[in-house]
């Protein structure tokens, strides 16, 4: 515990809350996430960890909902009778055990008891093979040790372009690599992930497979799926040969007249590929040699899959559900776990709340991957409404930093206890700078963390 005291706990304390009033000379510490122990005056051996929340700056004389003749007057105002002073609540975290670990807060501490700076961090027990470190707390120098054990209850790393989502995601790949667990990356733009790691495979060289591409294509051709999945499905499930506009023309062609479809149908189906698909899409089939198993298999990890060699936002789905769905035909084979991390870039395209080609790969793994060990790492810009409810309530840690908008906070804390984190605090942080909550986290409440480099 530190030596520098901070203040005293004040009349109104709950299990939940405690109000203090903080040092004159100590008030240059008193800034929202500092870590705080308060030693109880009746009990010494109690000691409760917390962090400052709601720093306010308070008056007796110039108050907010007493008039005074002062507020018109302010020459009157003679600033050496003005009594300014700092008060604030410590939301309580841990308490203390006597023995040196830690235990549920029990004790309500009594009015009149210190509260100190804490350095360092509380003494949290997390085994060396599982403990992971991406930053330290960013008052305390704490560097927090992550529980790598809860990463198959999946995580999401959610925050504002420029605030440092990906160097977040490269530290902990950095912990998780030391660990025996296939990732695969999947890197939306190229850019955060590809330049940094030696394993890199170009979305275009991998293959789609045809129950796939078969979403694939009609998504271009903007062909209904209720009406005319089954024809497309079949006709690419069945064509044999070099791939071309043409012969895929028609081998649908005489599948729909296999299967007695109207001449309308068939007139309709080609029309809408003739005109919206592309040639050079099916010339480029002919170029994915590689398998989705060759790319989770692709050593050493973790392996990049840099999404922005292909252009239209259905292939680059459909990369990623290929691959995902392939480690769990994986799993159905073998009937046992197979550990594999998929880390998802820019998720709201992929696991979006409407449709998607990748969805349902998606949520499946979120839903039941832990059993088998398969788990995702989701970031986006945003939470709520952008990424499927389903989904991001299964995510059970949560890094977030500045958000786009005020209900990205509201949409977390229904799932998540955030213990009073305010939507102002979220607006001052800095680049590099993340709350983390949940199982990972050893306090499962949000501490406040500056990234390290990577």
């Amino acid at each position: 515990m530190s030596s520098i005291e901070l203040g005293l706990v004040v009349s109104g304390a709950t299990i939940s809350s405690i109000p203090v009033q903080i040092y004159r000379q100590a008030e240059r510490y008193a800034q929202e996430e500092q870590m705080v122990a308060v030693r109880d005056a009746a009990d010494p051996d109690v000691v409760v960890v917390g962090f400052l929340r709601r720093v306010t700056k308070l008056e007796p004389i110039v108050r907010d909902r007493v008039r005074t003749p002062y507020v018109d007057r302010p020459d009157m105002l003679d600033y050496g009778v003005l009594l300014p002073y700092t008060t604030a609540v410590v939301k309580p975290y841990v308490e203390l055990d006597p023995s040196g670990g830690l235990r549920e807060v029990e004790h309500i501490p009594t009015p009149g008891s210190r509260v100190f700076l804490l350095k360092g961090g509380p003494p949290v027990r997390v085994p060396p093979e599982r403990a992971a470190v991406v930053g330290a707390h960013k008052y305390s120098g704490w560097e927090v040790p992550l529980d790598l054990a809860y990463l198959s209850h999946h995580v999401g790393v959610f925050g504002a372009t420029g605030m440092g989502k990906s160097r977040l995601i490269r530290a902990l790949l950095g912990e998780v690599a030391r660990r025996d667990v296939r990732v695969v990356v999947f890197d939306h733009t190229g850019v955060d992930y590809a330049p940094y790691y030696d394993n890199v495979v170009r979305s275009s060289e991998i293959r789609i497979p045809p129950n796939v591409l078969a979403s694939v294509i009609a998504k271009l051709a903007e062909l209904p799926w209720q009406s005319y999945g089954e024809y497309i499905e079949i006709a690419t499930m069945t064509f044999e040969g070099q791939w071309s506009k043409d012969a895929y023309l028609a081998h649908v062609r005489r599948t729909m007249k296999r299967l007695n479809a109207r001449d309308t149908t068939t007139e309709r189906v080609e029309l809408f590929i003739k005109q919206l698909v592309d040639p050079d899409f099916f010339a480029a089939l002919n170029k994915r040699v590689k398998s989705p198993a060759d790319v989770l298999n692709s050593r050493p990890y973790p392996v990049v899959v840099d999404l922005s060699y292909d252009t239209d936002l259905a292939v680059k789905q459909a990369i990623v559900a290929s691959i995902i769905e392939e480690a769990w035909a994986e799993v159905r084979k073998a009937r046992e776990p197979r550990p594999t991390v998929f880390v998802i870039d820019e998720a709201q395209n992929y696991a979006p709340s409407g449709w998607a080609i990748s969805k349902d790969p998606i949520e499946t793994t979120a839903r039941e991957g832990r059993k088998w060990g398969l788990s995702v790492i989701l970031a986006s810009q945003r939470i709520a409404g952008d990424i499927d409810p389903s989904i991001r309530a299964n995510l059970g840690t949560v890094f977030f930093s500045r958000l786009t908008a005020p209900t990205d906070l509201r949409e977390i804390s229904a799932y998540l206890d955030l213990a009073d984190v305010s939507e102002g605090v979220l607006t001052q942080l800095q680049p590099r700078e993340f709350f983390v909550t949940g199982l990972m986290n050893p306090l499962r409440k949000p501490i406040l963390l500056r990234i390290r480099e990577v």
